[in-house]
């Protein structure tokens, strides 16, 4: 059941690659649109700089592994996007056919991070991997999910191991409109297969927490949600950052970019940490019935 004021999620678009990163996008984007009875979109972009960078006279390919070089040209490029995507292609309709979910594809070519936002223009969530083929494994975040996670966008990002094993889902709550949609989103997810919520309130003094209880058990009222309070101090550097870690088999909802931007860097909470991180969006109305 959506309770009035939740983000409905119906329309999923998942960014692939056929990278690690990417297919595990596709696993928890596959997954989710399970439990909220959801259409999945894929979406493979064929990057118009690799085509480009192809048809220079001096482009070379070199195998991982082997210092053997073989001459790079558009008409091989084009191939080798073909078959990536047709390999994209298979792994979304096995995984949507087994889920029993309604399932498109389609191919873009242009900029990645570009045609990626042009695409989640018309959906309620984008999912995708946080990194891509980054030989460095020390890269946590590629940056072409950095640059859609600063943009105002629904997007789910995860990183290569996916959703973990009895996740359990973390809302950052203040009280405001966008937490209490990150709430009630999060409960509904929960309410379809997670374990539980746990809510991420600040304490200190002067703070009194009770209100917020109160508030979250009215909200809830009704569900079947076990939910628990971690406490973290705002006037303590890195707090909120420590809370996180702490917390291996999280996921991180927010109703906004907000509080990551006061609290906790939204670049510091990606390099620091590989929880995958749902954000509903800033700017998303409340769902009516």
């Amino acid at each position: 059941m959506t309770k009035p004021g939740a983000a409905a999620i119906r329309r999923i678009l998942v960014a692939l690659d056929a990278s690690p990163h990417s297919l595990a996008a596709l696993r928890a984007a596959v997954d989710l649109a399970a439990k909220m009875d959801a259409e999945l979109e894929g979406l493979f972009v064929e990057d118009a700089a690799l085509l480009r960078l192809a048809e220079l006279p001096c482009a070379r390919e070199v195998l991982h592994f082997s210092t053997a070089e073989f001459p790079l040209t558009r008409a091989s490029m084009e191939s080798r996007l073909k078959a990536q995507s047709e390999q994209i292609r298979r792994a979304l309709e096995a995984a949507a056919t087994r889920a029993r979910i309604e399932w498109s594809f389609r191919i873009a070519r242009g900029e990645v991070a570009a045609e990626v936002l042009a695409a989640a223009a018309g959906v309620d969530l984008l999912a995708l991997g946080r990194g891509g083929w980054a030989l460095d494994r020390r890269v946590r975040t590629g940056s072409t999910a950095l640059e859609i996670a600063a943009s105002s966008l629904p997007v789910l990002l995860l990183p290569e191991r996916g959703i973990p094993e009895n996740a359990h889902l973390l809302v950052y709550y203040d009280s405001s409109p966008a937490a209490q949609r990150a709430l009630l989103a999060a409960a509904q997810i929960a309410e379809a297969g997670m374990d539980g919520l746990t809510l991420l309130v600040k304490s200190g003094i002067g703070i009194d927490k009770e209100p917020i209880e109160r508030e979250v058990a009215a909200l809830l009222e009704g569900m079947a949600l076990e939910v628990r309070y971690l406490h973290f101090d705002p006037d303590k550097k890195d707090s909120l950052l420590v809370a996180l870690k702490a917390e291996k088999n999280g996921v991180l909802v927010l109703g906004s970019r907000k509080p990551l931007q006061e609290l906790l860097p939204l670049s510091a909470f990606l390099s620091e940490t590989e929880m995958p991180l749902l954000i509903l969006g800033d700017e998303l109305p409340p769902q009516t019935e």
